[in-house]
């Protein structure tokens, strides 16, 4: 029995790090996936032979970027992952936005739906509902079938709780432990995950170069809050049941600012855009509503007025700069990460902030802690969270649902076959 375990074992594992791979590279020939796998020539043909039979991959052709080399005698065919084996769906939850991409096995995605919700005041047993109500709308515009979808990823600004399924606290809310895996795994019939949106921007990273972000990397949100995904040693780090890493709610100032979680003096509540926006209009007012989202077109506003020499505006942003670059400061003291990256929305402001937060770095925290930290800032616009979403939500399928091998393990793929 052990060994048939073992030997069953390393079946998936091997089959996991095929489908992986496929995803991660592209259409490869089999000798490519070969090299790059570690796998044997009979390994690799017995996996393409599995995995082409079960709809989940598929031949295309010459393969015309393997080297002068590899292309001697018969011409190299490609495998690429069959974009009609499945769809999957990812879910992003910010203050009065939820945003639905769809995806298929190959991880093509149809235009995002951005939708509006008054997600403070809702009552948290009609969330889950409203959300599954709305998945079900916008897949019958885009003539996606609901028994397509084998997965479905849930990306919350918050607290996300991956073992109950709920969101303990998110500032979109006013009511707490709102339930959301289980009304929409009741709804659709489909299985769901949920977790950190900062996370998920960490797992976008690892899937687009585990070689520079797979060792210890700490990413910092910068937008609608202040959040953190932490990979240590190659794997996004959760905590016991997602709780980990609330970087944005470490006290900075007791008896500070309001923060959007009730409590006063966070991090957040100086360097998020609604504590940048307080300062900036009337200091740190109580008055000021920090449940309210910050439109884009009053954050561009702000930043264009301290661009052009506005010293209240300067002032609010160099806050900002001063508390984020102490609270990186503690965090390279306790982890030692290899790379800071910041990423969000609010990197458009970087330049804002940049002097304030290297300055802050400097007198908090001893050069010899920092000197080896290579910082690193990711381009305003990129859609990280969902892209990240879906990355872990497809990798989830590769290793844990169709590197089994099973039969009826999903769908049996609506019984399509590629042409």
């Amino acid at each position: 029995m052990l060994k048939k375990a073992n030997s069953d074992l390393v079946r998936r594992q091997n089959r996991g790090l095929f489908l992986e791979t496929l995803r991660q590279h592209g259409p490869l020939a089999r000798i490519t996936l070969g090299h790059r796998t570690g796998l044997s020539p009979a390994s690799i043909t017995s996996i393409s032979a599995q995995l082409i039979d079960e709809g989940l991959v598929y031949s295309i052709g010459e393969d015309d970027a393997v080297s002068a080399e590899t292309k001697r005698g018969r011409p190299q065919t490609r495998l690429a992952l069959n974009p009609k084996a499945t769809n999957v769906l990812a879910v992003s939850i910010s203050v009065d936005s939820i945003e639905l991409a769809f995806a298929d096995f190959s991880g093509a995605t149809h235009a995002p739906v951005k939708l509006r919700m008054d997600t403070y005041e809702i009552p948290k047993e009609e969330f889950g509902p409203r959300v599954a109500n709305e998945i079900k709308a916008n897949a019958r515009k885009l003539g996606i079938e609901l028994s397509s979808i084998t997965r479905i990823g849930i990306a919350v600004q918050g607290v996300a709780d991956t073992i109950t399924g709920e969101i303990p606290w998110s500032p979109a809310f006013r009511a707490r432990d709102i339930p959301v895996v289980k009304p929409l795994e009741r709804i659709l019939g489909i299985p769901c995950s949920i977790g950190n949106n900062a996370n998920m921007i960490a797992e976008a990273l690892i899937a687009a170069d585990r070689k520079k972000y797979g060792g210890n990397t700490a990413v910092v949100f910068l937008g609608h809050g202040v959040g953190l995904g932490l990979i240590l040693n190659g794997a996004v780090y959760d905590g016991a049941n997602g709780r980990a890493a609330e970087f944005g709610h470490m006290n900075h100032l007791p008896d500070g600012p309001l923060c959007r979680c009730g409590r006063h003096g966070c991090l957040e509540a100086f360097s998020a855009d609604y504590g940048i926006m307080r300062m900036a209009t009337n200091g740190q007012g109580n008055d000021f509503d920090v449940h309210a989202a910050v439109r884009d077109e009053e954050m561009r506003e702000l930043e264009l007025a301290a661009e052009s020499g506005d010293t209240v505006a300067i002032d609010a942003f160099n806050r900002a700069g001063e508390v984020l670059g102490f609270g990186i400061a503690r965090l390279i003291a306790l982890i030692n990460p290899q790379r800071v990256v910041l990423a969000g929305p609010g990197t458009r402001a970087y330049d804002l902030m940049k002097d304030s937060i290297w300055e802050a770095l400097r007198r908090g925290l001893v050069h010899d802690l920092r000197k080896y930290v290579e910082f690193e800032v990711v381009p305003y616009g990129k859609d990280m969270i969902t892209t990240g979403t879906l990355v872990e939500t497809l990798r989830h399928l590769d290793r844990d649902v169709f590197a089994t091998g099973q039969k009826g393990t999903v769908l049996e793929f609506s019984g399509r076959k590629i042409a």
